[in-house]
């Protein structure tokens, strides 16, 4: 009997450790004193936000529950209004991961993403590496010819995730998780060689010259990061290569390439799949163009697949989505929302910067991609980008530098995370669920690590050796 009851013990144990985890930060900062920029209400924003994140962090309950409670937790607080906390839901964001997730369905059905996959296995050699390589180089070109970011990501998530299903790799398994990072890579660490590819850029070139300084060019860009960006993706693809290494290998060159011709000529149904693909790829590298937000892009190409006489999908495509990750992503939303309402960002902006003086250009270079990993917390990329931009050029100004640096070590920061809400990007890949939250803050903790050595080593000599320190 006493054996029985170990268990259960060690069960309890673990149980209150997580929840000493789980409050005893948030506890912490709620003893911190309130002060004339340090509010109540930021002080409740960033405990229950603690919360929610550690929540999520060790699993301790299910992710769309904490989802659901978190907006009804800042209502209740005061410190929000349900109009802030839902203000999400009339962005596109939701509706992009929905018809993506609808598509993806779509896709697999008509029997094209199989095949898509299967051409793709082969122009990378029929191996893992080949394809992680094979992606990121294909991101580049995809950079220029697709501005938005998130359609992207949307673009390679789905080929990933025909890759997976074409190879047979399980869910949370390292060579399913390894393809959606390799996505990544290549919709979001390629897209630096390009000034369109990288929003947050554009942001701070906006906010430059609403104070009269000039920004950097379209061409200028591509010299300042073009060669540092190949060498960075191609890190990350070979890291991804190495820690996400298969459990089981792929099969030969060979073998895809019977696969390849046993699918035969297209049937009708990948016909009309196609041409879905076409429109909606259209659409999305023309979206400066038209104005539509890419979200109802995804929506509008969504509702087409269900139309009589179209009949790619029906109830039973609708059964495969995972509607509980819209709540999850909208939740996370409202953090950046509420964030900005109660001034956080800020408050951590005007706390920070004045360190950033205390050393020469280097270290301030380096100074900056640590306040934008931290603000990248409470405020989302774009945000954030608009809330540093003129207090880093000021302090640029102030130390006779350009810039431009600060810039980019800005937007490299923006984009080193540890939890998936901090961006939308990543939400997307981890919305098809075939990731654990472990295997997340694995790859993004590397990434990070490496991105600051990359920054340091790499980037910064780089900038001196061309003239722009």
């Amino acid at each position: 009997m006493g054996e029985s009851l170990q268990p259960q013990n060690k069960s309890n144990k673990n149980a209150l450790l997580k929840y000493i985890l789980v409050f005893l930060p948030a506890i912490i900062v709620y003893l911190i004193p309130t002060t004339e920029s340090y509010t109540e209400d930021m002080k409740l924003f960033f405990v229950i936000t603690l919360i929610a994140i550690v929540l999520w962090a060790l699993e301790l309950i299910n992710l769309i529950v904490v989802a659901l409670a978190l907006p009804v937790a800042f209502i209740l607080s005061g410190i929000a209004t349900p109009a802030d906390v839902y203000a999400p839901w009339s962005q596109d964001l939701p509706y992009l991961v929905l018809g993506a997730l609808i598509l993806s369905a779509v896709l697999d059905e008509s029997g094209l993403m199989k095949r898509l996959a299967y051409w793709f296995i082969l122009r990378g050699g029929g191996s893992y590496s080949g394809i992680i390589y094979a992606l990121s180089t294909s991101g580049f070109i995809i950079a220029f010819l697709v501005p938005g970011s998130l359609a992207r990501i949307a673009i390679f998530a789905s080929m990933a995730f025909g890759i997976i299903k074409a190879v047979g790799f399980e869910k949370y398994s390292k060579g399913a998780v390894g393809l959606l990072f390799g996505a990544y890579n290549a919709a979001v660490t390629a897209s630096f060689i390009s000034l369109t590819g990288i929003e947050p850029m554009l942001v701070f070139n906006s906010q430059l010259a609403s104070i009269g300084q000039e920004g950097v060019s379209w061409l200028g860009y591509i010299v300042h990061n073009g060669p540092i960006t190949i060498i960075w993706t191609y890190i990350m693809a070979f890291v991804i290569t190495k820690i996400f290494k298969p459990e089981k290998p792929i099969e030969g060159k060979a073998y895809f390439q019977e696969q390849y011709k046993a699918l035969g000529r297209f049937s009708f149904k990948e016909k009309k799949v196609s041409v879905l693909l076409v429109l909606l790829i259209g659409l999305l590298a023309t979206s400066s163009m038209h104005g539509i937000a890419i979200g109802w892009i995804f929506i509008g190409i969504t509702f087409l697949a269900f139309l009589p006489g179209i009949n790619l999908a029906d109830d039973s495509t609708m059964k495969k989505t995972n509607f509980g990750m819209i709540f999850f992503i909208t939740a996370t939303m409202a953090i950046g929302q509420v964030s900005t309402i109660v001034g956080a960002g800020q408050f951590i902006a005007e706390s920070l910067t004045p360190i950033m003086s205390l050393g020469g250009k280097y270290y301030t270079v380096i100074a900056t991609w640590f306040l934008s990993v931290g603000i990248n917390f409470v405020l989302t990329p774009f945000a954030a980008s608009a809330t540093l931009a003129i207090p880093l050029a000021e302090l640029a100004n102030s130390l006779d530098m350009s810039p431009l640096p600060l810039a980019y070590s800005l937007v490299h920061g923006l984009y080193q995370l540890l939890l998936p809400y901090e961006s939308t990007l990543p939400l997307l890949l981890f919305s098809y669920m075939f990731m654990t939250y472990k295997q997340f803050f694995k790859f993004f903790t590397i990434q990070m690590l490496l991105n600051v050595i990359f920054l340091a080593l790499i980037a910064i000599p780089y900038w001196y050796l061309i003239g722009l320190m």
